[in-house]
């Protein structure tokens, strides 16, 4: 039976006057203002879609060999990429981030490719909205999972995701156990331990629009008994799953929190001189993925927490209702 799903819209607690400080209010250890916090943190989120001339809309399923049916769009299969057809590798699921879509791919593709990959066993969906919540995402991945391993002829998949594209894979892999259906996972600049920046909205009442991921990407998910981060994570790499993520040593995403993309247990954890872009589409990220996705196994080591063990606060039961 399938985990509940956990969306970035779930309704949240009211925030006080007295807790939510006016929008020209300093912020403790930021050199800006909340107003600013809002506005530069909102236009970060939104990113503009897809920055590589995309001309597809997000269900546009004419770069894939199956009717998507409107669900959801994306690239893949040998017909697209003009090579060979059959898989001899585990083929390669791409999860893009919020207000991104599957061309953020089309760098990994050409280097793949150019290593060998045949198309059928390169993949990348488009979330079928720009925002997606958690519960959309799982559901999608699994319908698009499902078709790539049946069209491909495989049982595994290597699933690379970025941004919030990580924890929505995560809930893919929690909610229905697809554990034994990949190989490898490596997560790009994602918010597993949550962001001090999206505490900061939710204290200052700023979760409307592409703001509403900050919900259950707080950093202090701990102190609420039912958050959905504080279940995912109680386990941070389960199955028989080879577990890898990067995170960028600029990324100002993951200010005050910058180990927040690793994973305990993960048997790389790597930090590049990038930021958060750069995570995912840098040569050396490029490349590491490539050396990932098939590789030979490195023990696997713990990882420092985030966000400290605090007293749980029962509002977040009524609000996830996780078992």
């Amino acid at each position: 039976m399938a985990h509940e799903a956990h969306d970035s819209d779930t309704e949240q607690p009211r925030v006080s006057a007295v807790d939510r400080p006016d929008a020209g209010t300093a912020i403790e250890g930021l050199p800006f203002r909340s107003r600013t916090l809002y506005r530069g943190f909102a236009a970060y989120l939104d990113g503009g879609g897809c920055r590589t001339n995309c001309d597809y809309d997000r269900t546009d399923d004419e770069r894939l060999p199956w009717d998507a049916e409107g669900r959801y769009g994306g690239w893949g299969g040998h017909e697209y990429f003009g090579t060979a057809p059959g898989a001899s590798r585990t083929p390669v699921v791409f999860v893009h981030g919020n207000g991104r879509d599957a061309c953020d791919w089309d760098p990994h593709a050409e280097h793949f490719l150019d290593n060998g990959y045949r198309g059928d066993e390169l993949w990348a969906i488009t979330f079928s909205e720009t925002t997606t919540g958690h519960r959309a995402m799982i559901e999608q991945l699994r319908a698009f999972v499902s078709r790539v391993r049946a069209y491909a002829g495989t049982d595994e998949v290597a699933v690379v995701a970025h941004s919030l594209g990580v924890t929505g894979a995560r809930w893919w892999l929690r909610s229905y156990d697809a554990h034994e259906h990949v190989e490898t996972f490596v997560g790009l600049a994602g918010a597993n331990h949550g962001l001090r920046l999206g505490t900061l909205c939710c204290q200052f009442g700023m979760t409307g629009g592409s703001l509403a991921v900050c919900r259950v990407l707080r950093d202090d998910y701990e102190r609420h008994a039912d958050h959905p981060l504080r279940a995912l994570n109680a386990d941070e790499t389960p199955g028989d799953v080879a577990y890898y993520t990067i995170r960028g040593t600029n990324d100002d995403l993951f200010w005050g929190c910058r180990e927040s993309p690793a994973l305990a247990g993960a048997r790389e954890n790597l930090a590049l001189p990038t930021d958060h872009e750069g995570a995912r589409a840098s040569e050396a990220a490029i490349e590491r993925v490539y050396d990932w996705v098939s590789p030979a196994s490195a023990p696997a080591s713990p990882t420092p927490r985030c966000s400290a063990d605090r007293v749980p606060d029962p509002t977040y039961r009524e609000l996830y209702g996780l078992s």
